[in-house]
């Protein structure tokens, strides 16, 4: 393979996990491809990583896999690409004390079947479930958390459902397709992507051995310790289900940069958006943009400078306290007096 058609499909291979990454890797021959692992039923799966108060609901022709927990404001979590709501499983327990937390698998993800073909081809199906799960659950009124997609999944939800959405939480979340300018692969990322990636194209999900995951949370993580083996376990078995039909519909829906501007600025509810500096793909930049597109709502960002793209997994403790107290304390409210002028 040459050097050129190799820089592009790594750049292809990226994409799959964060959206629309296009971007120069190191030039080096590919290594013989890894050998395929057995795959990873569903119902291994749920064996597997169900959680205590794990449940089940058939929406819209898919079975979701949620949490449901706590009392008081509605809080719902939602996790990005190749993820799961595990991604939160680190501050649920703390965040329902205070607040009715609903956290669920996108479908084809997590311990969520896969969307039938008739939702599967409907653009922005994993909005339309989280519309269905919430309905489901009587969710009159919540506040929305998202990390990477899940952020997207989160502000598209909010333009669409302006009264059901009180507060919103996006972190490191993309707007459009993210062109990695200027991003250096790890020398393990480029050559776990290299061995691992089909060079004419894919029809679903490309399995990556457990080395790639490996490599893929050192290069994303601030600090990589804080992606221990169990981590890189999960994510390697919860990436290796029976392939199906990947159509990555937030990633379409953000390829529609009229439709994407439209719906931010749609957005009025109070926006905190808390992000992890050390993201190679979304940095400080991405953030600004963010905000500047949140043109008609209250904007407050919060920098972690130790942190990389996955903020709820690698600080939790960090992250739920951001959350409760943009919530419960420092939500900007409006004020009622006349301006100070006119008093």
């Amino acid at each position: 393979m040459t050097n050129h058609a190799l820089r592009g499909f790594l750049a292809v291979a990226l994409s799959l996990l964060l959206p629309g990454l296009a971007c120069s890797v190191p030039a080096r021959a590919a290594t013989e491809p890894a050998s395929d692992a057995p795959t990873m039923a569903l119902t291994q799966l749920r064996e597997k990583y169900a959680m205590p108060r794990t449940r089940y609901a058939t929406l819209l022709g898919t079975q979701v896999h949620y949490i449901d927990v706590g009392e008081g404001p509605v809080l719902v979590l939602s996790h990005g690409s190749s993820s799961s709501l595990r991604t939160y499983a680190g501050i649920i327990d703390t965040l329902s004390r205070h607040y009715r937390v609903i956290a669920w698998d996108v479908p084809g993800m997590g311990l969520s079947s896969p969307p039938p073909e008739a939702l599967y081809n409907r653009p922005l199906y994993p909005v339309l479930v989280l519309e269905a799960l919430l309905e489901h659950l009587n969710v009159s009124h919540a506040n929305l958390v998202g990390v990477s997609s899940g952020g997207a999944i989160s502000f598209y939800f909010a333009a669409r459902n302006p009264d059901t959405v009180d507060r919103l939480v996006l972190s490191n979340t993309p707007i459009g397709r993210a062109d990695g300018k200027g991003m250096k692969l790890s020398a393990a990322l480029a050559r776990e992507l290299a061995r691992s990636t089909p060079a004419t194209g894919r029809k679903s999900k490309i399995f990556r051995p457990r080395s790639y995951w490996r490599a893929y949370f050192d290069f994303y993580t601030g600090e990589p310790e804080r992606a221990p083996d169990a981590i890189v376990d999960e994510y390697y078995d919860m990436n290796r289900r029976p392939p199906f039909p990947d159509r990555l519909a937030i990633v379409e829906a953000l390829d529609d940069a009229p439709a994407t501007t439209q719906a931010l600025a749609a957005i009025q509810v109070p926006v905190l958006l808390i992000w992890g500096t050390r993201d190679p793909v979304l940095p400080v930049s991405a953030a600004r943009e963010l905000a500047a597109a949140l043109e008609n709502a209250p904007v407050s960002t919060l920098l972690l400078r130790d942190v990389g793209h996955y903020p709820p997994l690698e600080v939790p403790e960090r992250f739920g306290h951001l959350i409760d107290a943009f919530l419960a304390d420092v939500t900007p409210v409006t004020p009622r007096a006349p301006e100070p002028a006119e008093r």
